[in-house]
């Protein structure tokens, strides 16, 4: 990816490659109807916003969980790869013990919104200062399309 990337989200993925604390990855989920997103700290650890059941339901709340529940039968994870520098207010491209750091401080929120403040949001946030989801911006795209359409 280019310095002149607008999408905090990248375009590039790698597949299980040696996967760091700080890492932002995801797993697709439902034969890819959407991701969840997560920020690795170590040790097998991951923290994201989900609840404690699983991605959805009662009590969402940022939490730390095992590697193992959130790729909850998953066979791969992916790890997101941002560019160093953005056009976009506001960017900051987190170091990996920063973005660990920053997963940490909002660890009990429980603010969650589908649309405005979600796993994705929360992860892209740790590593880059914007609170941007890729899924929600497709999803809006799509209806537009759809009302324009009729």
């Amino acid at each position: 990816m280019d310095d002149e990337t607008e999408e905090t989200v990248p375009q590039e993925t790698e597949e299980e490659k040696q996967i760091r604390p700080g890492d932002v990855i995801f797993v697709e989920r439902n034969c890819n109807l959407y991701r969840h997103y997560a920020v690795y700290v170590g040790d097998g650890e991951i923290i994201h916003y989900a609840s404690e059941s699983g991605d959805f339901g009662e009590n969402i709340s940022i939490h730390k969980t095992t590697m193992e529940q959130f790729l909850d039968g998953a066979k791969q994870y992916y790890i997101c790869k941002f560019p160093k520098h953005s056009r976009i207010r506001g960017y900051h491209l987190y170091t990996k013990r920063e973005t660990v750091e920053r997963a940490y401080q909002r660890l009990g929120e429980r603010r969650y919104d589908l649309l405005n403040n979600n796993c994705e949001h929360f992860a892209v946030w740790c590593q880059t200062n914007i609170s941007d989801s890729s899924q929600v911006k497709m999803l809006e795209n799509g209806l537009l399309s759809l009302i324009q359409d009729v």
